[in-house]
């Protein structure tokens, strides 16, 4: 059997989503696993479905097997987020990896990958940000150069670059299979035909979800709609910056600087930013620089508030939860219950005695849960089934 993996985080799934599982099956797989980034995502914002939502719609879409994507992996930087992606995946047995891109170059990104592991390049990166740039922009302009490729990298394509150095560097045999993006770019605002996840996030937080019928894969409008009715949706940080706020008015300098992403002086301008602010967006806009981007602000605060460590991001999971799946999907894990280097949890109580992930774990779900419309703990979300599809 042909299995094809994809990484993603479907924040919310789109057509373009959708179209990535078809052609994984057109080009011959049998079985389609879907890790999909549980509540928060790579960019450390909260995901405005939770993730039994999304996987719902993605079974509308034709995923096979979906597994959560767990935290704070899927929150971590794209280095980090790649290589547990792969790594996962790779245990899981996939065939192929699937993911889009803006280029459809994959012999340029292999030669982009391979040079973002040469010493010369890495030490030459080191260099460079000692000066006061250290966003991703400057990483891949210093890349292109250094493996003398022209044109622009993209978010997609940029992930694709970490995807191709981890199954390098794991050596895994696993054929990366890539697919021209279609329609609107990563972030670009206004509906089409493809529209970005972004554009439709727009439109959901402004209550607009009648023009989406057709922007959105069949079936799964009346999937959001519901959530939305159960103030299930839409979840967004700002819903409950009160609480973040209070959180850093509360930390010491040492607690913060020690965490990952805020060292090299950036938790202390963000404390000293949190003094002034009395919102988040204040806060964030007060902090950030040319060294130090929203994105990684933003997930160092969600780091503190979640008590992630450095360590933390080294450890690979224990456990994975089943989101939904198919019955193609349920023969395959059955199958691989007997040799999966994870327990797969379909109810809490299938759960080890509790771990350092568990309380991780918690920890996101206790902050997802204040940034939806109206409150929810913890017990709530950990007592969600899986969607199986009959």
């Amino acid at each position: 059997m042909k299995v094809a993996g994809i990484i993603c985080e479907c924040n919310p799934f789109h057509k373009g989503h959708a179209y990535l599982i078809e052609s994984a099956k057109a080009a011959g797989a049998e079985l389609v696993i879907c890790l999909l980034s549980g509540y928060f995502t790579e960019r450390a914002e909260p995901a405005i479905f939770d993730p039994y939502i999304r996987a719902k719609t993605m079974l509308c879409g034709g995923a096979d097997l979906i597994l959560e994507f767990p935290f704070p992996l899927c929150a971590s930087g794209a280095e980090c987020f790649g290589f547990s992606g792969i790594e996962i995946l790779s245990k899981l047995g996939i065939d192929e990896l699937w993911f889009g891109s803006e280029s459809g170059d994959l012999e340029r990104l292999k030669k982009l990958a391979k040079a973002a592991d040469d010493p010369a390049f890495l030490a030459a990166y080191k260099e460079s940000v000692k000066g006061e740039d250290g966003s991703a922009k400057a990483y891949f302009d210093l890349l292109q150069k250094f493996a003398k490729e022209k044109g622009e990298i993209l978010p997609n394509d940029a992930l694709g670059i970490q995807y191709l150095r981890a199954i390098d560097r794991l050596q895994k045999k696993i054929a990366p299979r890539i697919l021209l993006r279609r329609g609107s770019g990563h972030d670009e605002e206004g509906l089409s035909e493809y529209s970005s996840a972004s554009a439709l996030r727009g439109e959901i937080e402004s209550g607009r979800l009648s023009l989406l019928e057709s922007h959105l894969p069949a079936g799964s409008l009346p999937i959001l709609k519901d959530a939305i009715a159960q103030d299930r949706a839409p979840a967004t940080l700002e819903t409950a910056e009160r609480a973040i706020l209070w959180r850093l008015h509360s930390m010491k300098k040492e607690e913060l600087t020690s965490l990952p992403e805020l060292s090299g002086g950036l938790g202390e301008r963000i404390l000293q930013a949190a003094k002034k602010a009395a919102s988040l967006d204040e806060l964030l806009t007060l902090a950030a620089t040319k060294k130090y981007p929203i994105a990684r602000i933003r997930r160092g605060i969600l780091f503190a508030m979640t008590g992630v460590t450095k360590e933390d991001l080294r450890t690979s999971p224990s456990y994975l939860r089943l989101l939904g799946a198919t019955d193609a999907g349920r023969k395959f894990l059955s199958s691989l219950r007997k040799s999966a280097p994870f327990q797969i949890v379909t109810k809490q109580k299938d759960l080890p005695s509790s771990t350092q992930e568990e309380e991780l774990e918690y920890a996101a779900l206790s902050l997802y849960g204040l940034c939806l419309p109206k409150a929810k703990t913890p017990a709530f979300f950990l007592g969600l089934p899986p969607c199986v599809e009959k």
